[in-house]
């Protein structure tokens, strides 16, 4: 895949498209980005075990009786500055490191930290580094036991950004899946590119486990609409038999857990995940060299044509220079829609906002202090995902308004993805600048961890930045405990405050997007016609050199834009066949 941008980077450079290669390059240089397997499942459903056996340690997840984890847990590969016997706690103001077995401690609802109310912060997820080679090219995820089959564990992986992400759905072989689970599948995973059922405890359930997959694979073709495999594992086995010096004994027993099919699944989904900025690559590089085609194939027209051609020519000239004189008419226009555009995002978020506040006064009316107190670190990553989330899906309206405005205003696709990048640096400035939460931001995580309330990378990262991310969840988080510990009256005002910084934070966000992206789109719009100008004036005086040269001349002209062509049209097929052959 790499040779096949190179050779058509060097083509695009060659007819001074440098922007097009620059940006294919840049696609290109994120592949291999590290994956993610985020399992999921309701209590009891032989999640925790689960991981373990996929990581290949027994115990490597925390798999309590009596308590629940309460935050995510990332398994990351163990390395000589993090290594296995340690664990990191993920706070909003930094990391502890700390000896693995205090995790417990720490992260469960029954944990010694969790229950001293002296304790001023708790961590909001934890990363534990494992020495298996099952990690090296993903991590996985353990998503917290309490609150079940939560959408936003679903979302992580639907709207992953910054990784690429499977979604593994742990239920168990001593009855078919549950009408909750059917709906997680039905309506949370639907976003979700990759996603795995994991029937679990055969070895508990060994008579039904065979029927109950058959069933689970019927309801999910059925309920669900799409293809989704269904993958019987028994985690005990898989477990006892990695214990097992090698030898084919070892080999037999985990082939008989199932483990070894499931993490073939894996391996072929994270790859293809991983892989996936090659294939964002080849199209951005095809597209910039079917242009360069469209381009030549009208310069051989012209050179055949000769004098014929030149009519049609500069009626398209006069059409681009009355757009050009136009100017002024459509950078008003462009104000008024990119307001509009403003004012539908800004209102997308006070909805988001009020589905909030409803949602959350709700919870914290119907729940008893005790309740809230016994999960903090539960209601603060929910509350803080739900933030988020609003904020980023007003970003998207924005964005995607703004794309309908680029696109009738160029005829280059490319124009948009220029736009587009553009747009996100200027939402991912860094806003959030009062009062305490603007010292405190200081030295906070990049996204991708401070998202570990659920544990993923959403569609935050590329879209809302990590200032205002910082912000957020300094707020929900450190705040949110503090009101947790003072009664329902104030946990109330906080959250009536929470919802008011986060909304004039995404209005700022807004704001500083609109300020960077209208000069641009302007002045991309002048050169834009200019160009096109220059071009058209360009073909006019060829026509007319054609026109009045020897057909030996001619004849060279037209052979040597031909070999161009052909030269142009063997960098499109091989990555036309790529794409086609399933490099998407």
């Amino acid at each position: 895949m790499a040779d096949l941008i190179a050779g058509a980077c060097k083509v695009l450079r060659a007819y001074k498209h440098d922007e097009v290669a620059d940006r294919a390059e840049r696609k290109l240089a994120d592949t291999g980005r590290p994956a993610s397997i985020v399992v999921v499942g309701e209590i009891k459903r032989g999640k925790s075990l689960l991981v373990s056996a996929l990581i290949g340690r027994d115990g490597a997840a925390l798999d309590d009786v009596e308590h629940s984890t309460a935050v995510a847990t990332r398994f990351v590969t163990a390395t000589d500055d993090f290594p296995e016997g340690t664990a990191e706690l993920v706070f909003p103001d930094g990391r502890r490191r700390i000896d693995h077995a205090e995790l417990g401690e720490w992260i469960t609802t029954g944990g010694r930290y969790v229950q001293d109310p002296t304790v001023e912060a708790l961590p909001v997820a934890a990363v534990v580094p494992i020495a298996s080679d099952k990690l090296t090219n993903a991590s996985v995820v353990d998503t917290p036991g309490i609150g079940g089959l939560d959408p936003r564990h679903a979302a992580m992986a639907a709207h992953s950004a910054d990784r690429a992400a499977v979604l593994v759905l742990v239920c168990d072989a001593s009855t078919p899946l549950t009408e909750p689970e059917m709906r997680f599948l039905r309506e949370s995973a639907t976003g979700v590119e990759n996603v795995l059922v994991v029937v679990t405890k055969t070895d508990k359930n060994l008579t039904r486990w065979e029927q109950i997959v058959a069933e689970n694979r019927r309801a999910v073709a059925e309920h669900v609409g799409r293809d989704i495999p269904v993958v019987a594992v028994s985690s005990v086995r898989a477990l006892a038999a990695t214990a097992l010096p090698r030898s084919p004994v070892r080999e037999r027993s985990l082939a008989c857990s199932g483990l070894p099919g499931l993490w073939g699944m894996l391996d072929e989904r994270v790859a293809a995940a991983r892989h996936r900025p090659e294939a964002d690559a080849l199209r951005v590089a095809l597209d910039g060299l079917r242009r360069i085609e469209t381009g030549i194939s009208d310069e051989l027209s012209v050179v055949r044509d000769g004098e014929s051609a030149i009519p049609d020519l500069t009626a398209e000239m006069e059409r681009l220079e009355g757009l050009k004189d136009e100017a002024q008419q459509w950078e008003q226009h462009l104000q008024r829609d990119l307001t509009l555009a403003r004012q539908r995002a800004i209102t997308r978020l006070d909805e988001e906002l009020a589905r909030v506040r409803e949602d959350w006064t709700t919870r914290i009316n119907k729940s008893s202090m005790q309740v809230l107190r016994r999960s903090p670190q539960v209601f603060t990553a929910q509350i803080q995902a739900d933030l988020l989330d609003a904020m980023a899906t007003t970003a998207q309206v924005f964005l995607d308004d703004l794309e309908k405005i680029v696109t009738d205003l160029f005829d280059d696709p490319q124009q948009w993805e220029h736009i587009r990048e553009i747009t996100l640096e200027a939402l991912q400035t860094d806003p959030l600048v009062t009062g305490e939460v603007g010292s405190k931001r200081q030295g906070l995580l990049d996204p991708s961890v401070l998202t570990m309330g659920m544990i993923g990378t959403t569609m935050l990262g590329a879209v809302i930045g990590a200032g205002a991310i910082a912000g957020v969840a300094w707020v929900a988080i450190n705040l949110g405990f503090k009101a947790m510990r003072t009664g329902k009256t104030n946990l109330l005002t906080w959250l009536r405050e929470t919802l008011a910084t986060v909304r004039t934070v995404t209005t700022r966000m807004l704001e500083a997007a609109m300020a960077t992206t209208r000069p641009e789109i302007v002045l991309r719009r002048r050169k834009h016609l200019q160009d096109r100008i220059t071009e058209l004036q360009k073909r006019i005086d060829e026509a007319k050199r054609a026109a009045q040269a020897d057909a030996a001349t001619r004849t060279a002209n037209i052979e040597r834009l031909e070999k161009n062509l052909r030269i142009t049209r063997a960098r499109i097929t091989p990555i036309d066949t790529a794409l086609r052959g399933g490099a998407t």
